[in-house]
């Protein structure tokens, strides 16, 4: 109710700014700012919901409309000396560099959000949060090399404030949401930085890196212990040490998985039941899992970030070429299918990468012919239905795409990580809208304003 009323003021809020003649520009420029920046942001929020819950939501009175929360924004980030422009700013980079990359497919406008970042930097240039978001934007656009130095810029302006919170947002790029720190610390660690030939030895290696990160998130943020621990777990099991006290260290470890998942009004947290189902699944494989660090980055999106820059995908595809191997020798396993059915998806996600559709594919309809033969992970099925109208999508086969996503949306129900899979499902459809007819999308922005 909180929330309605809420989105209740700020719609009045916004019919005062329209009809009101203001004396003070200045006051002007603060109420407007702030009155922009909450209606862009609730519109923006509930846009993005799955198209189900979006018209339970219409129903009670909420609009949503994407277009027009952006443009609200925008105008609430231009309004440079306003009171509430940097926090619109601050959204806006979140969409285009976070959301957009987690929930979306990758199509956040990263040159947009960086023409944003450029004036907060200038007017805050040692604010933690606008270096966390340089070094988020240099990571989408695949400049390696510069992501370290904004990194280190960000732990050194929050720790002379000494702030705890703001300096692990800088360090680990990631206080609260799992998927930056893959994209930080496990996707782009597997690269040689100067070098194209990424070697699987230095790929290999760099999951204890990964860990070390996860570990300081199990200790320090709040979220979710749960999956921190458990992201700890699954990179110590990609490392090249797979010695017996290792192993001990990892089954020490996702013992306690399950003791520290948290219920959100109510109710668990989607990543916290995957976790703990995999953890179960290690203890029934006799301490054994295929290829789960790569696994969750692809659940938060990773590979989006890797097709910004191809050469990144060279030693995961070594990686899951070897574990293909091995899994397909394993015919004691009853989940061999699962494994496989799993290889072939990340394989397909590597060859998407590379710009070989058609192996892609092909990987894709392999594990789709495979549904009956899967024991436990049957959310793969409906997830490469997906990626097929993701591919389509993006090779410029609007038909073909909206085939695919449409079967994946509503052929595939109660399978896991489901809701997932909807908000990008959602995006993708929204996209296909807007390319078969701009003029008409364009024209219902101005349903999200009161």
């Amino acid at each position: 109710m909180r929330i309605k009323q809420c989105y209740k003021s700020y719609q009045e809020c916004y019919k005062i700014l329209e009809r009101r003649r203001f004396q003070d520009e200045r006051m002007k420029m603060h109420f407007e700012s702030g009155v922009r920046m909450g209606i862009g942001a609730f519109n923006l929020m509930i846009s993005m919901l799955p198209p189900r819950i979006l018209r339970l939501l219409e129903f009670v009175g909420f609009t949503g409309d994407k277009a027009s929360g952006l443009a609200d924004l925008e105008v609430s980030s231009n309004l440079h000396n306003g009171l509430r422009a940097p926090l619109a700013s601050i959204i806006l980079m979140s969409y285009h560099a976070y959301i957009s990359q987690v929930l979306g497919n990758g199509d956040g406008n990263i040159n947009f959000a960086s023409s944003i970042l450029k004036p907060c930097l200038e007017q805050f240039p040692k604010g933690a949060l606008f270096l966390l978001f340089a070094a988020r934007i240099q990571e989408v656009n695949g400049q390696l090399d510069e992501v370290s130095a904004s990194r280190g810029r960000g732990r050194g302006a929050a720790g002379a404030r000494s702030l705890r919170t703001v300096h692990r947002l800088a360090e680990l790029v990631a206080p609260s949401a799992p998927s930056l720190l893959l994209a930080d610390d496990v996707v782009f660690r597997v690269s040689v930085p100067s070098s194209a030939r990424a070697n699987l030895r230095r790929f290999k290696c760099e999951w204890l890196f990964a860990m070390k990160y996860a570990e300081v998130l199990s200790r320090e943020s709040s979220w979710s212990k749960s999956t921190y621990l458990y992201l700890k777990g699954i990179f110590m099991l990609m490392s090249e040490d797979q010695s017996a006290a290792m192993t001990e260290h990892v089954v020490a470890i996702f013992t306690k998985v399950p003791e520290l998942k948290v219920r959100v009004a109510g109710k668990s947290l989607p990543i916290e039941k995957f976790a703990i189902r995999r953890v179960q699944r290690f203890f029934a494989q006799g301490n054994r899992l295929t290829l789960p660090a790569l696994e969750v980055i692809y659940i938060w999106n990773g590979f989006a970030i890797i097709y910004k820059s191809a050469p990144l995908a060279e030693p995961i595809l070594q990686l899951i070429e070897a574990k293909v191997a091995e899994v397909s020798g394993d015919g004691q396993s009853k989940t061999q299918a699962d494994d496989l059915g799993l290889c072939l998806l990340l394989k397909a996600m590597c060859l998407v990468c590379r710009r070989d559709s058609a192996g892609a594919e092909a990987c894709l309809r392999e594990l789709v012919s495979m549904e009956k033969r899967l024991v436990e992970d049957k959310h793969l099925v409906p997830y490469a239905v997906a990626e097929m109208g993701f591919l389509a999508l993006r090779d410029g086969k609007p038909r073909e795409a909206q085939s695919h996503l449409e079967a994946a949306l509503n052929n595939y129900k109660g399978y896991q990580l489901e809701s997932r899979l909807h908000f990008r499902l959602h995006a993708a459809l929204e996209e296909l809208k807007r390319q078969k007819d701009p003029a008409k999308t364009a024209g219902q922005s101005a349903a999200g304003r009161p």
